[in-house]
């Protein structure tokens, strides 16, 4: 008896994350490089990429937490038991909070690559612990050593260097800080575990009133939290937090519940539903796709954020706060993301070939946001003297280089994961015949 063939990919998932990529490059490189007054004359082209830019980031949130439940609905499938697929679950989530930190790190450093005395070459300084941190990394990488961990190994080996840079000093340079704030990765991680730990392992039914209540009662305390937090963003405050380290350090928690630039660039309160929400309406696109539902979902949640407005009583005026923290923007955001749900399920497998770069840029979408934030905010941007000096016909050609850049990028980190996993399964077999002989 032969077993059924395994389901097909849902190619709509990754041209879903494929298009928050693209709405991502283009409102980065609208934000970093338009001159000033640039929008002049273009208000409408300005508007309209602005509006797409704003659904990159509810986008990302809302497909982390769908592809979640999507992920474990498949290893239910094959037996997984639900303890262990809550455990996997909640370590995935942990290993992108330990990206994002790294990626902060990152970016921390190469913005002073050249800088005199920090940067790039401070971070190759060579003392005992960053020799022996590389040795480690590079030892396992190139296939030189095999130690029965070898991730726990190579992680070893950049928390190694990563403690030679800081007990050199680094820790002292200005922006250090910005290694702290919480950015979109930060709540898609902190997201993820949350999502797990409630509906992952759990019946379907309990899974979703989890997750789903769990996103409403952050979308509705969301402006009340605002107020009773809000005080933190004042410049008395932020001018003590730069003046004092560790009152930096013991902000963080305060800052991944609600905060505003520069203390945060997103903030559980209330992005985090947008993920859970993702997990809420996954079971609608279990199995075969049922655009029609979807679509029908998605305007019974614009149909519920236009009721609920007039009787959501906001406790500041202000038409900004309702921006930030109103339900009913929240719901018509997440309208649009189940509606894209519905739009690309109606596209055709035929098209596979065709928007091949586009699900390129979907299933490395990680890649694609870091290679985004470094190319138009970091310090090659400065170096080429991009930042805010580009008209708008400029930044259009700008836009199409950076996504090509980006998809560049993306397939080769790709065909790097596709070499890696054929390295250390050649390394493997010749290990199980030495054992063997």
């Amino acid at each position: 008896m032969t077993s059924p063939p395994p389901p097909r990919r849902k190619l709509w998932l990754d041209w879903q994350r494929g298009l928050a990529v693209l709405f991502m490059i283009e409102v980065h490189v609208l934000d970093a490089w338009i001159v000033p007054g640039g929008r002049t004359g273009h208000e409408t082209l300005y508007d309209a990429f602005m509006f797409l830019g704003g659904l990159a980031a509810p986008g990302f949130l809302y497909m982390a937490g769908l592809s979640q439940a999507l992920s474990d609905e498949a290893q239910a499938r094959k037996g997984g038991e639900p303890a262990a697929r809550r455990k996997a679950a909640i370590g995935r989530g942990l290993w992108l909070l330990g990206i994002a930190y790294l990626f902060r790190i990152f970016t921390f450093v190469a913005g002073g690559a050249w800088g005199p005395g920090w940067g790039l070459p401070y971070l190759f300084g060579v003392d005992v612990i960053s020799v022996a941190g590389f040795g480690l990394t590079l030892s396992v990488k190139l296939g030189a050593w095999h130690p029965r961990r070898p991730r726990l190994a190579f992680w070893g080996g950049l928390a190694l260097v990563m403690v030679s840079f800081l007990w050199r000093g680094a820790w002292r340079w200005d922006g250090w800080h910005d290694v702290l704030k919480v950015d979109v990765l930060n709540v898609i991680a902190a997201g993820m575990i949350l999502s797990a730990w409630l509906a992952i392992g759990r019946p379907r039914p309990l899974g979703i009133a989890l997750t789903a209540g769990a996103a409403l009662l952050f979308v509705f305390a969301t402006p009340w939290v605002g107020v009773a937090l809000g005080w933190r963003d004042q410049p008395w405050f932020l001018h003590q937090l730069s003046l004092h380290p560790l009152g930096k350090l013991l902000d963080v928690p305060a800052a991944y519940l609600y905060g505003l630039v520069p203390r945060s660039q997103f903030k559980l309160f209330n992005w985090v539903a947008f993920l859970l929400a993702g997990a809420a309406v996954a079971p609608l696109v279990t199995g075969r796709s049922r655009p029609f539902l979807v679509l029908g979902s998605a305007a019974a949640i614009y149909g519920a954020g236009l009721v609920v407005d007039p009787f959501v009583t906001m406790p500041v005026s202000d038409p900004a706060f309702w921006w930030l923290n109103s339900p009913s923007w929240f719901l018509s955001r997440l309208a649009l993301c189940v509606g894209l749900t519905g739009l690309l399920q109606l596209l055709p497998d035929l098209l596979e070939k065709p928007l091949g770069w586009l699900t390129s840029l979907g299933r490395q979408s990680l890649v694609g946001y870091m290679v985004s934030v470094q190319l138009t905010y970091g310090g090659i941007s400065r170096m080429l003297g991009l930042e805010h000096a580009l008209t708008m016909p400029m930044l259009l050609a700008s836009m199409a280089i950076m996504v090509l850049v980006t998809l560049v990028a993306c397939r080769a980190w790709a065909w790097w994961l596709a070499w890696e996993r054929e390295r250390l399964a050649g390394a493997a077999a010749m290990g199980s015949e030495a054992a063997a002989g």
